[in-house]
């Protein structure tokens, strides 16, 4: 634009001198005309610019890795004039990390119109992409001059994890056994007495044992008492979002969430129900949810996605609370995904109460380089103590979460 204002400089020069040198009517018009016009567009500019309005769009609000994210700007200008020069100005970063990225559209508009502004964002890695329409600029017709309206529009769109589907029962024999359970089906009955699942009418075959004798004579006719089925949440899967410092925090969320999210989605297809378990840094407490239906896993994504990177990523005692808030709590197995093993974390998971325990690590890609530093350095300690150790590694992710064995 400067050199747009150099360039138009020269021009009034050179038509001031063609005016002296041919002392005419005509060119002194032209002169004067010249001179004026850039006091007229940048009037017509600061017309424009007080009356056209931006709107930022989200097309969808949620999207998996890798796909693009549509958004859209909407630009109305009720002026009779039409706009030939205006920036848009866009920037968004995932919320699991303080990086941010620009993205400049370029667009016009005709007078008395609306203009619906498309593109295509995307995020290699999953968590909320928060999107901010940082404003706009308006340029006069020659570019001599431009004005900058800022707004603060911001919106966000959740990019989902991958769900890789595990094959492989991976849980030990023992899960299969009834561990003490408040929770009880709601779709079919069992033989647990404790409970009533429903009340019926008697049919042929019914053991007498469930008849309910004060219905029954109330009713005048054989009433049934149908027990709740106990379900069996005997398997515990604690995510352990700390990163390291030095490490790169994005790639190394974007595994621990896709690895331990693929365990319980594989659980889920296989009947496995099982409690999921996180630190969640924005109300500094420790949160378990039962995972008995889909549903309840779209809850625990959603809560994992608030989480974000103002607020820290997990806590250096994500084993330390859980044990704080569940002391007393007893498991078949125990998956452990972490992107970080020490000598504490360890210990701590020792402390809780279960048949197998397994530690996922995720290795990042420093690490790889490194030949698995940690897992050379802590494996000794963890076979001592009869846990399992499995690697997942960043740069292979899906395949690994795939072919994961568990010692």
């Amino acid at each position: 634009m400067f050199s747009n204002k150099i360039k138009y400089l020269l021009l009034v020069i050179f038509v001031g001198l063609l005016s002296i040198l041919y002392n005419q009517y005509v060119m002194g018009i032209i002169f004067i005309t010249v001179l004026t016009l850039p006091f007229v567009l940048f009037a017509l500019l600061c017309y424009c610019y007080k009356r056209v309005r931006v709107e930022l769009e989200s097309v969808v609000h949620v999207v998996t890795k890798g796909e693009a994210v549509p958004i859209a700007v909407q630009l109305h200008n009720p002026t009779i004039f039409p706009i030939y020069g205006l920036k848009i100005y866009l920037t968004y970063k995932n919320s699991y990390s303080s990086k941010r990225y620009k993205k400049e559209l370029i667009a016009t508009i005709d007078g008395r119109s609306n203009l619906h502004v498309a593109c295509n964002l995307s995020s290699g890695y999953s968590g909320n992409l928060e999107i901010s329409l940082r404003g706009i600029r308006c340029y006069d017709y020659l570019k001599l001059f431009s004005l900058k309206k800022k707004r603060k529009d911001t919106i966000k769109v959740a990019v989902l994890p991958k769900l890789t589907l595990m094959e492989e029962n991976f849980v030990s024999n023992q899960s299969g056994r009834i561990v003490e359970s408040e929770y009880y089906s709601q779709i079919k009955s069992g033989d647990d007495p404790s409970e009533v699942f429903s009340i019926r009418e008697y049919r042929e075959g019914d053991r007498i044992q469930k008849i309910h004798w004060k219905l029954s004579s109330k009713e005048n006719r054989l009433m049934i008492k149908e027990f709740s089925d106990p379900l069996n949440c005997s398997v515990l899967i604690c995510l352990d979002l700390d990163i390291p410092k030095g490490k790169e925090r994005l790639a190394l969320t974007d595994a621990l969430l896709e690895s331990a999210l693929s365990l319980s989605y594989s659980f889920l297809s296989q009947k496995q129900y099982h409690y999921f378990s996180w630190y969640d840094s924005n109300q500094g407490i420790c949160r378990r949810n039962r995972m008995i239906t889909e549903k309840d896993l779209f809850e625990v994504i959603d809560g994992l996605l608030e989480i974000s990177e103002s607020t820290g990523m997990g806590s250096p005692g994500t084993l330390s609370t859980y044990l704080a808030c569940y002391p007393m709590e007893q498991y078949t197995d125990i998956l452990y995904v972490t992107g970080e093993i020490s000598a504490v974390k360890i210990d701590t998971l020792a402390m809780l109460m279960a048949n197998k325990r397994n530690i996922i690590y995720i290795q990042d890609i420093e690490e790889d380089a490194k030949e698995g530093e940690y897992s050379k350095a802590y494996g000794k300690e963890i076979a001592e103590l009869g846990m399992g150790l499995s690697l997942i590694n960043v740069n292979h992710l899906q395949s690994d979460i795939q072919n994961l064995q568990l010692n």
